[in-house]
C-alpha cells in the first residue's frame, strides 16, 4: 500500500502528524544533518503513529519508499515556505489572494454540494482556493497539501 491510496481522512491525519514534528526538527531539516530516510525510520517505528495507521503498513517496503518520497515532498514545501518568508519582499503565486470569479466558483460549488468551510474564505490563498475546488470537484488532493481537507466540511441537513 502507498501513501497516496490511503484515504484521505488517514492521509490527513498523517500530514498533521507528520507536519508537526518536521516542524519541530526544522533545524536539522535545513542543515541537512536530518534526512526523510531518517525522519520514516523514526516516525514509523514509533507505537504513536499506530494510532493513525495499521500496524502492517509500517512494515511494508511499498509504504516506507511512498512514506519516505512523502517526507521530501513536505520538506521542500516547508524550505520553500521558510525561503519565501525571509525574502517578504519577493511575493509568490503561493501568496495570491484569490480574485473576485474565484471566491465566487467555490461559493456557488459549495452551496451545490452542501458543504462549508471551516475558515474564512479572506484566509485562502489563491492555491487553497483552486486546491478546493479540485476537491469538490474531483474528491482528490495532491500529495502534501492535505490540510484542505479539514478546510471543508459537509453540511448536516436535517
Amino acid at each position: 500500500m502507498e501513501i497516496e491510496k490511503l484515504d484521505l481522512e488517514t492521509r490527513s491525519k498523517i500530514y498533521s502528524y507528520t507536519k508537526k514534528i518536521l516542524r519541530k526538527y526544522q533545524k536539522g531539516i535545513i542543515t541537512g544533518k536530518l534526512t526523510a530516510d531518517k525522519f520514516a525510520e523514526n516516525i514509523l517505528s514509533s507505537e504513536d503513529i499506530y494510532n493513525i495507521l495499521d500496524e502492517k503498513y509500517t512494515h511494508e517496503l511499498d509504504f516506507k519508499n511512498s512514506y519516505i518520497n512523502y517526507i521530501n515532498t513536505l520538506i521542500d514545501i516547508q524550505n520553500d515556505n521558510l525561503s519565501k518568508g525571509k525574502k517578504k519582499k519577493y511575493q509568490t503565486n503561493n501568496n495570491v489572494k484569490p480574485n473576485i470569479s474565484q471566491k465566487i466558483k467555490l461559493k456557488n460549488l459549495l452551496e451545490s454540494s452542501g458543504r462549508t468551510l471551516t475558515i474564512p474564505i479572506d484566509y485562502l490563498n489563491s492555491n487553497d482556493l483552486d486546491s478546493i475546488v479540485k476537491y469538490i470537484q474531483t474528491g482528490t488532493i495532491d500529495l502534501g497539501n492535505e490540510r484542505i481537507y479539514n478546510y471543508v466540511n459537509k453540511e448536516n441537513t436535517h
